[in-house]
C-alpha cells in the first residue's frame, strides 16, 4: 500500500454572521483549502448578482403622453427623467399573488415619492420611500398606471417589450428594468491560522440589497441554485446519487399531484389554488418550501395546516425544505403536470 501523504480535504465550520440588517449582511466561511475562497466566493457572488428573483416597474402609461421624450404640464421632470426615477423603486410584494398593475393618482403634492406611490400599491412595500420620483405644482393632477413584472437580472426595454407584447397597450412605454434584489456582493479572501498552518483561508462575504430580498434569504437561494447545478454534474458523470437508491415508494409518493395525495386533506381550495398559480402542483414541488415560506407567502394556511403537512411528510422520511431536486429526474414523464 502505498504511503499516504494528503489528509481530508477541509470543509468550512459554518457560516458566522458578523453583521446583519434587511439591507446588508457580512459573513465569514472558515476554514477553507487554499484556493477555495476565491472560487467559492467567486461562485456565489455571480449567482447572487444574476440569479436571485425580484420585481420591478417594466412599464408606464401615463394620458395624454405618447412617448417618453414628453413633458408634463406642470410637471418639473420631462418624462425621461420621471422614467429614471420609477426604474429605481425598489418593489417586495406584500403577498404570493400580488397585482401586475397599480393605478396612481397624484394630485395636491409638491413632491411626488416613491413611500407616496406605495400608499396606493396596496400589494407592495417600497423599501426605498425617499426616492423621489417628480416635483410638480400642487394643482396638477397626474395619473399613472404600472405593470410590475417579476424577473431576475437586468433586461433591456427592447427585451421587456417583447416579452409583453401580448398586453402592451398603446402608447405605454416600456422601461429597462433591474429585477435583481442583490445590489452588491464583496468576497474578501484572508489567510488565516488553522491547526498549526498558516495557509487556510477564511471568506468574508458582503451582500448588499434593496431590502426587499434579506441579504441572508438571498445567500441561501443562491447556495440552493449551486447545488442543484452541481448534482447535475454528479448525475452527468454516472455517480449514484441518492435519488438513484430510493425506493418506488418514495419516488410514486414525490411524484402525486397535490390533490390526489394524502396532502389535499389539509389544505383549503384558495391556497390549493395559489399552489398551483405558482406552479407548485406535485408533492415534491412542495417539498423544497421551508415552513418558513410558506407561513410568508401563504399565510392563510394557519398552524395547523402546516403541521398536517409535517407530519404526513415525516410518514414518509421527509421535512419542509428538504432538497429533492435530485428526485426529479427519476418522476416519469407521464406524472408531470
Amino acid at each position: 500500500m502505498a504511503f499516504v501523504l494528503s489528509s481530508p480535504i477541509v470543509l468550512p465550520e459554518g457560516g458566522e454572521v458578523l453583521e446583519e440588517t434587511p439591507f446588508l449582511g457580512r459573513y465569514v466561511f472558515k476554514p477553507l483549502e487554499s484556493g477555495y475562497g476565491i472560487t467559492v466566493g467567486n461562485a456565489l457572488r455571480r449567482v447572487l448578482l444574476s440569479s436571485i428573483e425580484g420585481y420591478a416597474i417594466a412599464a408606464l402609461k401615463i394620458p395624454g403622453v405618447l412617448h417618453e421624450f414628453s413633458t408634463i404640464a406642470g410637471v418639473v421632470e420631462d418624462v425621461v427623467d420621471i422614467v429614471l426615477n420609477l426604474k429605481q423603486v425598489a418593489l417586495k410584494p406584500k403577498n404570493a399573488e400580488p397585482e401586475s398593475r397599480i393605478f396612481v393618482e397624484i394630485k395636491g403634492k409638491e413632491v411626488f415619492t416613491a413611500g407616496d406611490l406605495a400608499l396606493q400599491a396596496t400589494d407592495y412595500e417600497v423599501t426605498n420611500p425617499d426616492l423621489v420620483i417628480m416635483h410638480l405644482d400642487p394643482s396638477v393632477k397626474v395619473q399613472m398606471e404600472l405593470k410590475i413584472a417579476k424577473g431576475r437580472g437586468y433586461r433591456l426595454a427592447e427585451e421587456n417589450k417583447q416579452l409583453l407584447k401580448d398586453i402592451i397597450e398603446p402608447h405605454e412605454i416600456v422601461l429597462d428594468a433591474s429585477f435583481s434584489p442583490v445590489v452588491r456582493v464583496v468576497p474578501r479572501v484572508e489567510t488565516i491560522l488553522y491547526q498549526g498552518r498558516a495557509d487556510y483561508e477564511q471568506l468574508i462575504l458582503e451582500i448588499e440589497t434593496k431590502g426587499t430580498v434579506t441579504p441572508r434569504k438571498a445567500l441561501e437561494e443562491a447556495t440552493r441554485i449551486l447545488i442543484a447545478h452541481f448534482e447535475r454534474v454528479l448525475q452527468k458523470a454516472g455517480a449514484e446519487t441518492p435519488a438513484e437508491r430510493a425506493n418506488p415508494e418514495l419516488i410514486a409518493f414525490l411524484s402525486q399531484p397535490i390533490e390526489e395525495s394524502e396532502l389535499a386533506q389539509a389544505l383549503d381550495t384558495a391556497t390549493s389554488k395559489a399552489f398551483y398559480v405558482k406552479g407548485i402542483r406535485r408533492v415534491i414541488d412542495l417539498v423544497v418550501l421551508s415552513r418558513k415560506e410558506l407561513e410568508e407567502y401563504y399565510p392563510r394556511m394557519g398552524k395547523k395546516t402546516l403541521e398536517t403537512i409535517e407530519r404526513i411528510l415525516s410518514k414518509h422520511g421527509l421535512k419542509l425544505g428538504d432538497n429533492v431536486s435530485a428526485y426529479r429526474n427519476l418522476i416519469p414523464t407521464e406524472k408531470a403536470v
